[in-house]
């Protein structure tokens, strides 16, 4: 059965070489002080099979998954202090139920991913080290390790006050670069699904981008929220109330919409949408020239950002953003210094060329 792992935050002693009981078949050997495990059935025997090397710390969960695989050994008795117990207390809790529906159906993506890494292993033996080589197995999509790691910390914070353990080891490892998951839409990409998608597509970006809302949001408004030039939003994941004004543009692309659903935006059977089933006409739709927007990994919610940055550059305040996007002020700002990096970019390339200039008529 899998070793406890002993964290540094326990109040329990740490021997200075804690004994590891291995389980059958498994063998210790060291070279040049550093230990190798090898699984090997019959050493020492004429019925000695062929021994398979093992990953090289019993504490961790690789080590124990590796080895049931090779062994073909049944999965361990699940004790109260599992990783997979926690998860499952954390599913029941209220404070899972107050999460948005799109978090939460995310969320369980990673927990999924959590419980097949850990499902068995204590969860007070979760150390740094661990997390950090959980998080960097999906390091090739820094988007979706930050989101796991994101997700486990909201759990191992969770458990803390209800005596899991004493700290959130999460709280050590920084996230990826890279990982922000989208990019903003440039402004000739936006004029391609305008040109050449069909009309729900149009439609559904203008609602993305002259609201800055998420997807779920988009696809929840209705006409009734539209009233004299003004949309009202309830935000899914957040609960918050906006009263956003329609710009022009948007007012336009509603126009000719047919009004055969309370939904703004529907399906080809004028039947609302579901976000799975969004995202897989949107998926298909990704053709001919609109394939440059696959291609530039473009997706969906960048259109949110693009509303954010768009805003900034007309000189509109934090505040103001905000008051659009329903986003915290904090985000908004980190979005604003990149903008006021570029401008401020530009204008030192154009006060350096007009000294240029000047010193050439001098």
């Amino acid at each position: 059965m899998p070793t406890t792992l002993i964290s540094r935050g326990s109040n329990v002693a740490r021997p200075r070489k804690p004994a590891i009981e291995l389980p059958p078949y498994v063998n210790c050997v060291r070279v040049k002080g550093r230990p190798y495990y090898y699984y090997h059935p019959g050493r020492g025997t004429k019925r000695a099979r062929k021994a398979v090397r093992l990953p090289d710390d019993p504490r961790d969960p690789e080590f124990w998954s590796a080895y049931r695989k090779t062994a073909n050994a049944p999965e361990p008795h699940i004790s109260a202090n599992a990783v997979e117990t926690l998860i499952d207390a954390y599913l029941a809790s209220p404070e899972w139920g107050q999460l948005s529906k799109s978090t939460r159906t995310n969320w369980s993506l990673y927990l999924n991913r959590i419980k097949a890494a850990w499902g068995p292993l204590e969860v007070r033996g979760i150390e740094p080290k661990h997390v950090l080589a959980l998080r960097d197995r999906y390091a090739e999509t820094p988007a979706a390790a930050n989101n796991l790691l994101r997700c486990l910390s909201a759990m191992l914070t969770w458990s803390v006050p209800r005596g899991w353990r004493t700290d959130n080891p999460c709280l050590l490892i920084p996230k990826l670069k890279g990982g922000e998951g989208w990019k903003a839409w440039p402004w000739d990409m936006i004029e391609l699904v305008r040109e050449h998608g069909p009309p729900w597509m149009w439609r559904a970006t203008a609602l993305a981008l002259y609201t800055g809302q998420r997807q779920g949001d988009v696809l929840a408004m209705t006409w009734s929220k539209l009233r004299n030039g003004v949309i009202a939003v309830k935000q899914e994941k957040t609960g918050r109330a906006l009263l956003i004004p329609a710009h022009r543009n948007l007012l336009d692309a509603l126009a000719n919409a047919d009004r055969n659903s309370i939904q703004i935006l529907t399906n080809r059977r004028d039947r609302p949408w579901t976000q799975h089933g969004f995202r897989t006409s949107w998926s298909k739709a990704l053709v001919g020239p609109l394939a440059q927007i696959r291609d530039s990994n473009l997706v969906f919610h960048g259109l949110r950002k693009s509303a954010v940055v768009t805003l900034l550059e007309a000189g509109c305040t934090d505040a103001e953003v905000s008051a659009i996007t329903g986003q915290s002020r904090a985000m908004v700002e980190h979005y604003s210094r990149q903008v006021n990096q570029r401008k401020l970019a530009a204008t030192a390339i154009l006060k350096w060329e007009r000294a240029e200039n000047r010193s050439l008529q001098n």
